[in-house]
C-alpha cells in the first residue's frame, strides 16, 4: 500500500512538471499561423519604364510609366511568379527602347491635351483637334526625349531590393494568354512558398489572398506611414465558383478583398499553400485567379523546381512548429537563425519579440521544466527511487508472501518480447529504433512509433497493421515504412485512398522530416516523422 501512495505521488510530480509547458498565453490560432508562414515569400515588384523629355525653352518633363504588382517565390534560387500583365510595360520597352519612349511621351501629352481641352471647353476633342492642338504644341516647346530608362526592381519582405528579369512569359487574358510570368533575380536562399493542388478546390473553400493593394499603398493612401509599403495584406474569403473564362481555361472566382496592386499575389489554402495567382476582378469585388495547377505547367516548361525548401524555409517552419507547440527555447533559437538568413525581416522581428516576451513570463520552475525535461524526470526517479529504498530499508515488511514452490511439469512462462512495448496510450517504443512516426488523425495526436529495422505497417486492420489507425480512409494494410539511409522509405501497399508526399500520389518514395504524409486525399490522417 506504501510502495502505491510513493507511486501516486511520483506520477503527480511528472504530471505537475508537464503542465509547466502549458502554462504560458494562448496559442497563436491557425489563421495567424497561416499568414507567419506566407508572407515571407510575396513580393513587391514595380515594373516600367520613365521618360525624361526636354523642351525648347530648357525645361524638363519626368515622365513615369509603370505599375506596381504582387508576386511570390518558388524556388530558393530567386525565382517568382507574378502575373504577366504585372510586367508587360517592362517587355514591351525592352523590345524597342527608343521607340517604346517616343510612345510613352506622345501618349502622356495627347491626354494631357485632351484633359485640358475638355476643361476649357466642357467636352471632349475630336480626332483632328487633339492632333492640331499636339502639332501647336510641338511647334511652340519642340518636345524631345532625352532619357529613359526601365524600372525593374522588386522588394523583399525585408525592404532588400533586387532587380529581375523576365524569364517566361505569357499575356493578360483579354490578350488570349494565361497571365503568368516567371521572374528571377540574383539572391540564394529565398523564402519558398508551397504549390498545392487546385484540381480539389471545393466550393466555400476558406481561403487567402495575399499582395499589396495599391488602393492602401502609400504614395497613395497618405493616411498610412511610408515604411508600410512592403507590408502585404492578408485577407480571408471563400471560394465563390469554379469558372473558366472564354477561352475555355479554368479560372477560380472568390470574395477575399483585393484591388490594384494585388495582381500576380498568391492565393493561399488555410494550409499555406498557393492555390492560384490572382489576376483580375470586378469592381474590386468578384475576384478571379488563375489556378495554381495551370501555372505549374508554364513553370514546368522552364524546368525550375518547384516544391522543394530553402534551408531559410527549414528553419522558418521549425520556427513556427516551436511556436505553435509553445516550446519558446527551441523558438529563440531558430527564430535568431531566420533572421540571419532575412536580416530586418518584420513579422521575423515580432516573433522574437513575442518569444523573448513568453520566455520572461515563464516562472523558475517552468524554465527548469521547459529547458531540462529529462534531468527533471530522472531527478523525479532517483528520489522516488531513494525513498523507496530508504523505506524499505528502516521499515522492512512483516507480510512479504513466500516465493511460491515451482510445480513440477508446470509450463514455463513464455519470455517477454523486448523489441516493442505498447503502452496504454498507443505509443510503440523500440529498442532498436532508428526514428520515429507520429500518427496525426484529424490534428489529433495518436501516438508516436518507433521505426525499426523489421518497418512498420499502417493500417485499419488491428490484426494485421503494427501501426493501428481506425479510420475508414486507411485500408486494412495501407502503407509500409522502412528506415533507408538516414531517411524513410515508404511503400504503398495497393490501398484504396492512396498515399501523398507533398499534395503527390506516390507508389513508394523516400521522405524526411520535412515533407507532408497524408493517407487519402482529404489529408485527415497525416504523418510526421523525426530522425
Amino acid at each position: 500500500m506504501h510502495t502505491r501512495k510513493w507511486l501516486f505521488v511520483l506520477i503527480l510530480i511528472t504530471f505537475i512538471c508537464t503542465k509547466f509547458s502549458s502554462a504560458s498565453a494562448e496559442k497563436l490560432t491557425q489563421e495567424q499561423m497561416t499568414a507567419y508562414r506566407t508572407i515571407p515569400a510575396v513580393v513587391l515588384i514595380y515594373s516600367g519604364m520613365y521618360v525624361k523629355v526636354s523642351l525648347k525653352n530648357g525645361q524638363t518633363i519626368q515622365i513615369p510609366y509603370y505599375g506596381s504588382g504582387s508576386g511570390f517565390f518558388i524556388n530558393s534560387e530567386g525565382y517568382l511568379v507574378t502575373n504577366g500583365h504585372v510586367v508587360a510595360s517592362f517587355l514591351e520597352y525592352n523590345k524597342d527602347k527608343p521607340g517604346y519612349a517616343n510612345k510613352v511621351a506622345y501618349n502622356y501629352f495627347i491626354n494631357s491635351i485632351i484633359a485640358q481641352f475638355k476643361k476649357s471647353r466642357g467636352r471632349a476633342p475630336s480626332n483632328t483637334e487633339t492632333q492640331a492642338e499636339y502639332q501647336r504644341f510641338r511647334n511652340a516647346r519642340n518636345p524631345i526625349v532625352a532619357e529613359h530608362n526601365s524600372i525593374n526592381y522588386i522588394l523583399l519582405s525585408n525592404s532588400e531590393t533586387h532587380r529581375f528579369e523576365i524569364k517566361k512569359y505569357s499575356p493578360s487574358i483579354p490578350e488570349g494568354g494565361k497571365d503568368i510570368a516567371v521572374l528571377k533575380i540574383e539572391r540564394d536562399n529565398c523564402p519558398v512558398l508551397m504549390l498545392g493542388d487546385s484540381s480539389i478546390l471545393t466550393l466555400q473553400q476558406k481561403i487567402f489572398t495575399i499582395g499589396f493593394p495599391a488602393k492602401v499603398d502609400p504614395s497613395r493612401f497618405p493616411l498610412l506611414g511610408k515604411e508600410n509599403a512592403i507590408k502585404p495584406s492578408i485577407t480571408a474569403g471563400a471560394i465563390s465558383a469554379l469558372k473558366t473564362d472564354y477561352k475555355g481555361m479554368a479560372v477560380i472566382q472568390h470574395d477575399a478583398a483585393a484591388s490594384h496592386g494585388n495582381s500576380g499575389g498568391p492565393t493561399v489554402d488555410s494550409k499555406g499553400r498557393a492555390i492560384g495567382v490572382l489576376s483580375y476582378g470586378v469592381d474590386d469585388s468578384f475576384l478571379f485567379c488563375v489556378p495554381i495547377n495551370t501555372a505549374k505547367e508554364f513553370i514546368r516548361e522552364t524546368g525550375i523546381e518547384i516544391n522543394k525548401t530553402s534551408d531559410f524555409t527549414k528553419v522558418f517552419n521549425r520556427l513556427m512548429d516551436a511556436v505553435w507547440e509553445k516550446r519558446w527555447f527551441a523558438a529563440r533559437a531558430h527564430v535568431n537563425t531566420a533572421l540571419a538568413y532575412m536580416k530586418n525581416q518584420p513579422d521575423l522581428e515580432k516573433l522574437q519579440q513575442m518569444i523573448l516576451r513568453r520566455i520572461s513570463e515563464m516562472g523558475f520552475l517552468e524554465k527548469i521544466w521547459t529547458q531540462n525535461k529529462l534531468i527533471v524526470i530522472i531527478a523525479v526517479v532517483l528520489v522516488f527511487l531513494i525513498l523507496l529504498v530508504l523505506k524499505m530499508a528502516l521499515f522492512p515488511s512483516s507480510k512479504r508472501a513466500a516465493a511460491a514452490p515451482a510445480v513440477a511439469g508446470a509450463p514455463a512462462v513464455a519470455a517477454i518480447d523486448k523489441t516493442r512495448v505498447v503502452e496504454d496510450t498507443g505509443t510503440l517504443l523500440e529498442i532498436d529504433a532508428v526514428g520515429s512516426v507520429t500518427v496525426l488523425v484529424d490534428g489529433q495526436d495518436k501516438g508516436t512509433f518507433g521505426v525499426t529495422s523489421n518497418g512498420l505497417i499502417v493500417g485499419r486492420d488491428a490484426t494485421a497493421a503494427t501501426v493501428h489507425v481506425a479510420k475508414d480512409i486507411v485500408s486494412k494494410t495501407h502503407l509500409k515504412i522502412l528506415p533507408k539511409g538516414g531517411q524513410f522509405f515508404l511503400l504503398d501497399l495497393g490501398s484504396t485512398n492512396g498515399t501523398y508526399v507533398n499534395g503527390e500520389k506516390i507508389k513508394e518514395s523516400m521522405v524526411g522530416p520535412d515533407d507532408l504524409i497524408q493517407l487519402g486525399k482529404k489529408g485527415e490522417v497525416k504523418l510526421v516523422f523525426k530522425k
